[in-house]
Order: C-alpha cells, then structure tokens, then sequence
C-alpha cells in the first residue's frame, strides 16, 4: 500500500528478474493513471483527461464520430505494389503493428504440395519471432462483424531466409477484443506445421451477441506470439478474409 502521509516527488515502478544470455523477457498491456476504461484503448491519457485518437470522441473516447460507418468486411492481401519492404501494410486496416512486422515477397518454393498455391502467394506481412512474446503482433482496426461468420487467412513460419522452412516451434494466437483491447479471447492457437497452411476459424456464437447488443464501437482481431522463438524464425500471415 501507498501511504499518502509519504511525501514524495512520485512513485516508480520496477519490474526486475534474473536476465539470461540470448533471452529477453516483457510485460504488455501495463497502465498507470487515471483514465478510466484505459480510454478505451481509442486515445491518450494524459494529466488533463483522454486525448482521443481521430475518429473518436467523449471524455474517455467512448464514442465513434467517424464520417464512415465502421467495416464490416475485412481484406488484407499485403499486395499493393507502393508498399513493398515497408515497415506497414494498409494502415486503413490496422490499428498497431509491433515486432518488425515488414513486407516482402513469399518463397514460392515454400508452397508446393501443400495445397495452398491459390491462398498464399505475393506478398504477406513477416514478423521476426525473436522480438519476444507479447510484442510481436498485428491487430485491425475495429469492425461491424454483424454480418461475418468465418475469418481466414494463410500462416506459415520459415527461417530468416523465407526459402527455408524450419522444425522449429513458434506459437501465436489469434484473438479478438470487443472492449478495445482491455481483454482478449482466443479464437485458435497456431504452431509451425512445417508447410503453409490455410487457416479458416468460424466465429463463435458469443461475438456475434457481443457485436449485436453494442451501440458503439466494434470488435478487433489480433495475432499475436504468446512465446519466446529464437532469432531466426519468422512467421507470416497473408490474404487475411472476414466473410
């Protein structure tokens, strides 16, 4: 507890443990202040209140006043050709992208008998895996998924060199958030098959009562790397669908 006879300039916190060679540990999603509802995870909190990001507005960014009404579709092929290896695909549709997420051609050598030819092919959005968990992730802006049933999309994971595919284990998450990024559910765990794979998860019936009953805002999509990989693994992601 902390005492308000205390008189101090501020407090600080630390987080602290035993640092091992090649490893690095983090934390996510930490907040201190005095904004309730973390300003909806849609603005800035600062000493004089939320500073809404563009879009929002209310004194804790609680309401959408955007001219467009949110989408309710969702289609992210990574191949538009004024963005090649840039450190960001459309931002239209992404809220935050973190962990050396940059765009590059995939190794079509990568695909053969697996099925996936059509899905994955041209460009798709690469992470570096030894960023760390909990910083490497891509998450989308908000969406009316009044009308979706099914999210697809390609994964794969591969060495530094994208030709190369790798036996070694990578696990990321796809999850969603319908209260702005203050909780996130699991939609599907995903692991190093050691091929492309053509991924399609039907939305569950809870979501979509979600969805229905809000009268603002929408939901989030994020992949995210729930565990340590070492420096050479990269895992990608590709035509990604709402439907």
């Amino acid at each position: 507890m902390i005492r308000n006879s205390i008189h101090v300039c501020g407090t600080q916190f630390r987080w602290i443990g035993t640092q091992i060679k090649d490893e690095r540990w983090s934390i996510n999603s930490l907040f201190v202040g005095e904004c309730p509802e973390y300003c909806h995870d849609r603005g800035l909190c600062t000493v004089s209140g939320c500073q809404c990001a563009i879009d929002y507005s209310g004194t804790y960014c609680e309401k959408y006043v955007g001219k467009e009404p949110l989408p309710t579709w969702f289609n992210e092929t990574f191949d538009d050709s004024t963005v090649v290896d840039i450190n960001a695909p459309n931002l239209n549709n992404w809220m935050k992208l973190s962990g050396n997420g940059h765009i590059r051609y995939i190794c079509d050598e990568n695909l053969n008998n697996n099925n996936t030819n059509n899905y994955l092919s041209g460009q798709a959005l690469h992470f570096r895996a030894g960023c760390g968990c909990g910083n490497v992730e891509a998450i989308t802006r908000e969406l009316n998924i009044s009308q979706a049933t099914m999210i697809s999309f390609a994964f794969y994971v591969t060495t530094e060199d994208n030709c190369v595919l790798t036996t070694n284990n990578i696990t990321v998450a796809l999850e969603w958030t319908y209260d702005e990024g203050i909780s996130w559910s699991r939609l599907i765990t995903l692991y190093n098959q050691e091929h492309a794979q053509s991924v399609n998860v039907t939305l569950p019936t809870g979501i979509k009562e979600i969805n229905d009953k809000r009268t603002t805002g929408g939901v989030r999509f994020r992949w995210t790397q729930i565990e340590h990989a070492t420096n050479d693994i990269n895992w990608a992601i590709d035509n990604i669908r709402l439907e």
